[in-house]
Parts: C-alpha cells; structure tokens; sequence
C-alpha cells in the first residue's frame, strides 16, 4: 500500500473513531430539563384507570424531581419524589404519598416508577397499591396493575398551523408548576385527525376565600373535534355533589397543531362551591389561563 493510500486510509479511520465517540458522548450525556407526558390507555373507554399524567425535571448533576397522578377503583394515588439517574439514565423511584380529597377520608399510596430517560424522552412502568380509608366505612384496598408511561422533553409554541395527524400520542407539560416539576398534559388525536378521544391534564387551582383545600388533580377530556385546519376549543361544564357543598366545573382547553404533529394551546379550569343547604357561594377557585405544548 502506497504512503498516500495509508495517510487516507488513517485519516477516515480516526474520522469514524471521532463521529462514533461523539454519538456515544451524545447519548451518554446527563438528560436536563422539563419532561412531560404520561399515557393513555388505547383503546379510548369512559373508564381512565390506566390514564395517567407524570412530569420530570431532571438537573445537570442527574438528579430528577417526579410528579404524577395515577387513578385506580379506589381514588387518586400521586407520585410524588427525588432519586438520581444512573450513567445509562436508568432509575427507580419508591415512595409513599397520602392525599386526603374529603372530610374523613385518607388515601395512603405506596408506588414504584421504573424507567430510563435521555435527552430525547423518557418511557418505564409504574404500580403500586392505594389504601382508602373511609369513616364509618372501614378501608378498601386497590392494586394499581403495572402501567407503561412516556414523557417527552417540553416544546414551545406550534409552528405555521396545519392539520392534525391521523393518529397519534402527545405529552407535554403546561406552564403551571407542580411540587417537583410543571404539570403534564397527555393527548391523543383519532379519526383520521378529525377528533382527539382523550385530553387530560393535571392543574392546581387557587381559591379567593382559601376555605376550600385544594390539591393536585387531573381533568379528563371526552372525545372532541379537531377543525380541518388542525385547530380545536373544548368547554366541557360538570356538577359535582359532596355532602356540604355543590362544586360546578367548567373547562377550557384550545389548541392548535403544526406540520411536525405537535400541538400547543391554553388551558383554564374554574371551580365554583356553593352550600348545599342555602345555596350560598361558599369560595371560587381557579387556575388562570395556563399555556401548554406537547409532541410525539
């Protein structure tokens, strides 16, 4: 082999060797910033109890704050913690959380989030098992089965509008920060791209009066349309009775997708409680007008 050929020859074998520990620097470098998503069980059903919401944020030095929700037969179980990521980004979270959603009731929820995160998101499982106790009416157990979650790292705004994919999964966060990171935001997009079956999305409000105590909570969205343009608006209003007060609900989330298939909007939850008895306005809560993004 001559010496030209050699030197060549050299020269693309350190080029490789160089491209190759940059790729491998690349996908070993420590994940940071806020992630989102969680997941949505598919088939679309009324029931939502594998429909969970969970947010990371993950620091420089590999440590990780997690927030989430996971619903089950029994109530609402939050996850809720810190750990650290290993050189491969893998980590487990477990931990104990309690919620007390009503008089005299105390949800005690016992978890373990599994996964692995990068740079380019996140996926892993999560179960646990959710203790309801009830006065007067003893306590129920419920085993949250194993549950498949993803989140991806937070977008900005949508690009120039464009219709909605066919089909697809979103995650995102909204603007609201939660106790370890913002709140995540899930949707999935059907039909054709003519309706999203699923929208849900975790937010806290604030009260004017502060009588009410609030917590975390997620909103599951029922099947809506999506414009041709890829643009939407859903008002959702609900009623719900509890044995003091009457607390009426209303929604509203909008949102626009782009050529890339991401979406991004605002989203706004009121609540309003009024006495059962008297029918007098007891405190009104509200998140404000929070912007979201999610992707695929």
């Amino acid at each position: 082999m001559s010496a030209p050929r050699l030197h060549l020859l050299i020269a693309a074998v350190l080029a490789c060797a160089a491209a190759s520990a940059g790729v491998a620097a690349a996908q070993s470098a420590t994940p940071a910033g806020e992630f989102g998503g969680g997941a949505i069980e598919l088939p679309v059903t009324e029931a939502a109890a594998k429909d969970i919401a969970l947010s990371i944020r993950a620091q420089p030095d590999g440590t990780i704050g997690i927030g989430g929700e996971v619903p089950s037969r029994c109530g609402r179980a939050a996850i809720r913690g810190m750990t650290r990521l290993a050189g491969d980004g893998a980590f487990t979270l477990r931990g104990t959380t309690t919620r007390r959603p009503a008089v005299g009731v105390r949800e005690r929820h016992t978890f373990v989030l599994r996964g692995r995160l990068t740079a380019a998101g996140g996926t892993g499982t999560v179960a646990g098992t959710l203790r309801a106790r009830r006065k007067g009416r003893g306590t129920r157990t419920c085993t949250i089965r194993t549950v498949r979650w993803t989140v991806k790292p937070a977008t900005g705004a949508a690009a120039a509008p464009a219709a909605a994919p066919a089909d697809a999964l979103l995650y995102g966060l909204t603007s609201q920060e939660g106790p370890q990171a913002r709140h995540a935001i899930v949707l999935h997009v059907t039909d054709g791209g003519r309706s999203i079956d699923r929208l849900l999305a975790r937010f806290r409000v604030r009260c004017d009066k502060r009588v009410i105590v609030v917590a975390d909570e997620i909103n599951y969205s029922p099947e809506f349309d999506v414009a041709a343009d890829g643009s939407f608006r859903k008002v959702e209003r609900f009623r719900s009775s509890f044995a003091d007060v009457i607390l009426r609900t209303t929604v509203v989330v909008r949102g626009q997708f782009d050529a890339a298939g991401n979406a991004a909007g605002k989203l706004a939850v009121t609540q309003r409680f009024t006495n059962r008895r008297n029918g007098r306005r007891v405190d009104v809560c509200a998140t404000g007008t929070l912007t979201w993004s999610a992707r695929q």
